[in-house]
């Protein structure tokens, strides 16, 4: 990756900022006289972005007396007249700035990347020192015949090696590449170097059948082992490598021991051959060079050869290259401009990995493009490099190569070039007309480049973002592009498939080379059978490993590694559609033969029938229909190349499993009518909840007799945008007068407008209460539903769902802004209870719509945020840490971002992403914007931003901002404490590890997919202690849960809590309040049995003086300060935790009562203690689902109680205390007295 300082580019970012306000010329300082020579000469260069002159000014008056010397109108003349006018440089820099920038800070960004990209001066110079002396060395080879040799020839030969004469290269060795134009590329510098055989150790048979390859590999044979032996060269490292993973391509691979140089520049030694070497027309596309009796294959003498036009390509790949080297080394040469344009192609195209392997989109194309560009007069000598960038990418996005374009000047006839097309997917000649450079690169893979290029464009023109960092900063690899991953690593699979599928005349076209067989076999296949299913089917390569030169040259191209880009829209597609037999009787009988026995005769609802293919069915879970392209390609692979199943590796929906069912809740034992089956989970269960939630929002319109009219109704929860992790089941019911349900749903209630509403808040929310008993009763009366009234509204129970209905008043929210100051002015001033009134009630239903709409149009949004969701929980972060909201709305910004290709088709490959954005995003600098229906104007947007710069310190470390938020934009769903500095960056090691880990195991050809668990479960190192939790009072997840990082798996425990209760975070929030300064706290709220405890740094531990206020859990020390005591704060722990607390121990006695098997030994001795373990419930004796065990009725009557009310007690029923109690005048108040304001 590209290593750009960022503090100077934010520096610069910061200078531009200021620069944007004006349009004026700013006066610049001349440069410092001790500036460097290599500065120097860099800042006079053209890199298309000129510095203007320095404007110089008349010296100041040094005293006040001095300045009254002179009028103020003759001072103003006198500057006036020695200011000089922009000059013509200026004025392009200027006009370049308006047209072409949206800024200064996109072209201050640039310029800096530019200098931080120049090469250095030592190795410059030591480059130049180097090839002198390989010229010197070169011409002291002498010919001589080769008998033997200590090295092994870097190429499987059909021959033996001995019997081959070396010929002494008649001409100096020269640069080739980027070392030739100038656009070396770092962190790692390769420098390319050729060497050409003579002629005459050429003969001119060896056009056919391999014989070049030998001798070109034998000849770079001979030249390595000489160079072993020369004094200068005998401290470096020899090694031999693949170049474009072409085993016909060997090159020597030469790390310099020169210590100045050794880690940073490496050198590859190519040999070449003459372009005269063999008669014209030898290598053209249609001619065959490699007989099938090589091979030993038997042809028919009556039918022509078959072309070998790749083969013909590679040997023509060294015969061209001095005359294409030679072409681009003349234009470029002292261009600053276009050799810095290049750079900046370099830089995208390596960024998004398109470079790499046997098919990849090398550098070399985009300069001889530029190249071809300027010869048709769409470039201009005098193009800045922002321009030549640009220009290129357009070009790219909006010019076709399949039908040939040609550098030569001339170039060919309409005939040869449709001719040569035909034998190629992509074609674009070099300037001699023979060479295609574009010649090993599949359609698709070019396909994806345009698309690459179009984005760019577009990024460009987006006047809203600043795309510098999307387009050259931001790692882009083609595997995190796509959906679906298909890897064939079996060799025997792989030999199988060549030996009985591949085509004779593709194998003699690759020399029998597998990699490109099986790619052209599986891509031939897989796109017929896929059709609009997939948007491509990329090839994903890694670059082969370089070997020693003593060692035999390594088998490579014996596995391959697919990717697919779906289709959002057809992907999922249950049905493939045949021919009608009765219309087309062979294009039946040919869909018949494809399809094998998965084809049956169908007949359609529109009368027809045909031959179709069914996957599954309408009905079936999303996640399903996520693996019908699964499906299809096994069945085509089994089908078309008897490849089985377990000898591939098909990367889909291996991480959906996380928040699927748990396996140990069994569906049968649910009383409902829902058609849910066991293999369900929490995105395909949420439909179920959103039709009750609807259903019960016409009951709540329809009831009769309301005071006011209900004006909406809004679902707030995440189950209502597909977003919740914890599947939500029909169990919720009704024990006594409680409602017993593991999730409550949020319902919020807009009431049309009354100016009866008191003016006192707790009348205010007493009258609310009321209202919602009224709705209670109705409901109960005209739908026969069960409610209770709590504290935070009316819980009603609903075809086994639990919603918790609330009134929302804007009446309500300008009260909790209410203060009086001293003087008695009343005002209203924004506090976290408003705020969060404000966000819960008139916010979130806006925002949680606009989730929603989201989901339908991208269906991969809800899943996605599940994983995220999932991942997030189970490294131990809960909501006070970490917002549910903050990764809604990150994964809600990946699925709106402009800098995508092509929308994000499944969920795994969103969850890729999303691990992406967290380990690479700068959180001090980057603000997460989510303009929902675009609602936002631009002026908003750029007022949010500069405040954003200009007070980064008000805002939180995690900034994320909706449409929605009004003046809270930024500040209200993340704050200062969740989550705070120490958790964020947590959370971006935890991601960049995790990515890390996908990536790895997604290219490497011997590792498996990674496996759910070593993802969506915590380390157990560097937390302090883990308070162990009594598992029958924490019930378990519903989810399929992966196990705890601290002890092995335990009885489930799938006990129904009281609606709206959760103990264990009231009371982490409780320790986390009271103790946050001397511990952190964390927990998995998706069924976590164990608290880890984090002690903060010693210092907060160290002796302090006295003071009052700050003397919890301190214990007297030396010289009257005080300390902090730890075992006094344990003791405090388990009094709040006295409920819940089981045991206290460290992570390493939990690791090694695992390994030794042993009972787990109680942390206190204390007799008390031990009676309180006897009396708590054991594991053993647990319930599963449907017991309803629920904790002593004591116990019940402290968590719950009810408020004595004349509002028809009998009708009443309370699930936990009012808060809120109704004053005493208050207390025979009627909703009904409400009534419509007119």
């Amino acid at each position: 990756m590209v290593k750009v300082k960022r503090n100077a580019v934010k520096n610069d970012a910061k200078k531009a900022a200021r620069k944007d306000s004006t349009d004026s010329v700013v006066e610049h300082d001349s440069p410092d006289e001790d500036q460097s020579d290599l500065e120097q000469a860099i800042s006079s260069t053209d890199d298309g972005f000129e510095e203007p002159s320095p404007v110089r000014k008349d010296p100041q008056p040094t005293s006040a007396s001095q300045s009254k010397l002179k009028p103020k109108k003759n001072k103003f003349k006198d500057e006036a007249k020695n200011v000089k006018p922009p000059t013509l440089e200026e004025m392009k820099e200027l006009r370049d700035t308006r047209n072409l920038f949206h800024s200064n800070l996109f072209k201050l960004q640039v310029k800096e990347m530019l200098e931080e990209l120049q090469l250095k001066t030592k190795y410059s110079e030591f480059i130049e020192h180097w090839l002198e002396s390989f010229t010197a060395f070169a011409a002291q080879l002498k010919d001589g015949l080769m008998e033997g040799s200590n090295l092994e020839v870097p190429l499987r030969l059909s021959q033996k090696a001995t019997g081959f004469m070396f010929s002494k290269p008649t001409r100096d060795p020269y640069l080739i590449g980027a070392a030739s134009t100038g656009t070396l590329l770092g962190p790692k510098i390769v420098v390319d170097v050729a060497l050409e055989m003579p002629k005459e150790s050429i003969h001119k048979e060896d056009y056919i059948n391999l014989r070049y390859d030998q001798r070109r590999a034998l000849y770079l044979t001979y030249v390595t082992e000489r160079m072993r032996e020369y004094p200068e060269y005998a401290q470096d490292l020899f090694s031999f490598n693949y170049f474009a993973n072409n085993p016909l391509k060997p090159v020597l691979e030469l790390t310099p021991a020169a210590k100045q140089v050794t880690k940073h520049l490496q050198i590859r030694l190519f040999i070449t051959a003459p372009l005269n070497s063999f008669k014209p027309g030898r290598f053209v596309p249609w001619n065959n060079n490699i007989r099938p009796a090589f091979y030993k294959d038997e042809w028919d003498e009556e039918e022509p050869l078959p072309s070998t036009q790749h083969y013909n390509a590679n040997v023509l790949f060294d015969l061209t290259l001095s005359e294409n080297q030679k072409h681009l080394d003349q234009f470029f040469k002292g261009k600053r401009n276009f050799q810095d344009g290049l750079l900046l192609l370099k830089v995208w195209l390596r960024q998004r990995e398109l470079n790499v392997g046997f098919s990849g989109f090398g550098a070399h194309i985009l300069g001889s493009f530029i190249v071809y560009l300027n010869q048709h007069r769409v470039l201009h000598q005098s193009s800045s490099s922002y321009q030549v960038a640009r220009t290129v990418w357009n070009q790219l996005a909006n010019t076709d190569w399949t039908s040939g374009i040609s550098l030569a000047p001339t170039g060919l006839k309409a005939d040869d070039m449709e001719k040569v097309a035909k034998h190629y997917d992509v074609v674009f000649l070099d300037v001699t007309n023979q060479y295609n450079l574009c010649a090993n690169i599949p359609l698709h893979l070019y396909q994806r480049v345009r698309a690459e290029a179009k984005l760019a464009v577009d990024l460009l023109n987006d006047t809203k973002i600043n795309s510098f960092p999307y387009i050259f900063m931001q790692k882009c690899p083609l595997y995190s592009r796509v959906d679906n991953i298909l890897k064939i690593t079996n060799y025997s699979c792989v030999e199988q498939m060549l030996l009985l599928h591949s085509k004779p005349r593709v194998k003699y076209d690759y020399a029998d080379y597998g990699y490109p067989q099986l790619l052209q076999l599986l891509t031939e296949l897989l796109q017929k059978g896929l059709s609009e299913r997939v948007q491509a089917i990329l090839p994903l390569e890694t670059a082969t490993v370089a070997w020693p030169v003593e060692s035999e040259a390594p088998a490579i191209g014996k596995y391959i590694q697919l990717g697919f880009i779906l289709h959002p829209d057809h992907a999922y597609e249950v049905l493939n559609k045949g021919p009608a037999a009765n219309d087309d009787p062979e294009g039946a009988a040919e869909f018949r033969r494809f399809w094998g026995d998965k084809s049956n005769l169908r007949r359609f609802q529109d009368g027809s029938i045909t031959e179709a293919v069914v996957w599954g069915t309408a009905q079936d879970a999303p996640f399903k229909k996520r693996l019908i392209v699964r499906q299809i390609v096994l069945h085509l692979l089994e089908h078309h190349l008897q490849v089985d199943s377990k000898d591939v590796q098909y990367i889909a929906s291996e991480l959906e499993q996380v928040y699927r069912l748990s396996p140990w809740f069994k569906v049968a034992h649910l009383k409902t009518k829902l058609p849910i089956e066991q293999e369900t989970d929490s995105e395909a269960l949420s439909p179920h909840v959103i039709r009750c939630y609807d259903e019960l929002a016409r009951q709540l319109h329809g009831l009769d007799e309301l005071p006011l009219e209900i004006v909406s109704i809004s679902g707030t929860s995440p189950v209502f945008r597909y977003c919740e992790p914890q599947p939500v089941l029909p169990q919720a019911r009704l024990k006594g007068d409680h409602i017993l349900a593991t999730q409550v749903q949020q319902v919020v209630i807009q009431l049309g407008q009354s100016g009866k509403w008191p003016s006192e808040l707790t009348a205010l929310r007493a009258l609310k209460t009321a209202f919602l008993i009224e709705i209670g009763e109705k409901l109960e009366a005209q739908f026969r539903l069960k409610w209770s009234i709590t504290s935070e509204g009316l819980l009603v129970l609903k075809q086994g769902f639990c919603f918790m209905i609330q009134l929302a008043h804007s009446k309500e929210l300008a009260l909790v802004k209410q203060a009086v100051t001293d003087r008695g002015v009343t005002t209203y001033v924004d506090n976290p209870e408003s705020r969060a009134l404000e966000r819960e009630h008139h916010i979130l239903p806006k925002v949680s719509g606009a989730l929603h709409s989201l989901h339908q149009t991208h269906s991969a949004f809800g899943p996605t945020v599940l994983l995220a969701k999932r991942w997030i929980a189970t490294q131990l972060l809960d909501e006070g840490l970490w917002p549910a909201m903050a990764t809604e709305l990150l994964v809600a910004h990946l699925f709106q971002q402009r800098h995508a290709p092509q929308p994000i088709a499944s969920p795994q490959a969103g969850f890729i992403r999303f691990l992406q954005l967290l380990s690479h995003t700068d959180w001090t600098s980057e603000l997460i914007l989510l303009n929902f229906n675009n609602s936002w104007q631009e002026q908003q947007i750029a007022d949010l931003e500069n405040s954003f710069r200009t007070d980064r310190q008000s805002y939180p470390h995690l900034v994320v901002a909706t449409s929605y938020d009004q003046q809270h934009a930024g500040r209200l769903w993340t704050s200062e404490q969740a989550p705070n500095r120490p958790v964020l960056g947590h959370v971006t090691k935890l991601a960049r590890h995790s990515f890390e880990m996908i990536q790895t195991s997604l290219m490497s050809k011997d590792l498996r997919f990674v496996r759910p668990a070593q993802l969506f479960r915590a380390s157990n190192e560097g937390y302090d202690l883990v308070i162990q939790l009594k598992p029958d009072l924490v019930p378990n997840t519903l989810c399929y849960d992966l196990g705890s990082p601290f002890v092995s798996f335990g009885q489930p425990n799938f006990q129904i809590p009281l609606a709206g209760v959760d103990r264990l975070a009231a009371v982490v929030s409780q320790l986390r309040s009271a103790y946050s300064d001397f511990a952190a706290f964390f927990y998995n709220p998706h069924g976590g049995k164990e608290l880890a405890i984090m002690w903060r740094p010693p210092s907060e531990f160290a002796p302090k003086p006295f003071k009052v206020n700050e003397v919890q859990a301190c214990t007297p020390c030396d010289n009257g300060k005080v300390q902090v005591n730890r075992e006094t704060l344990l003791e405090d722990f388990k009094l709040l935790l006295k409920d819940f607390y089981l045991r206290i121990a460290t992570p390493e006695e939990l690791r090694r009562e695992q390994r030794e098997h042993q009972q787990p030994k109680r942390y206190f001795n204390n007799e008390k203690e031990k009676e309180t373990e006897k009396d708590s419930p054991k594991p053993k004796k647990q319930k599963l689902q449907g017991s309803a065990k629920t904790t002593p009725k004591t116990k019940k009557q402290k968590l719950q109680g009810t408020v004595k009310t004349t509002l028809k007690p009998k009708k009443q029923k309370l699930n936990a205390p009012v808060t809120t109690k109704l004053p005493k005048q208050n207390r025979t108040i009627k909703a009904s007295t409400l009534s419509a304001s007119n």
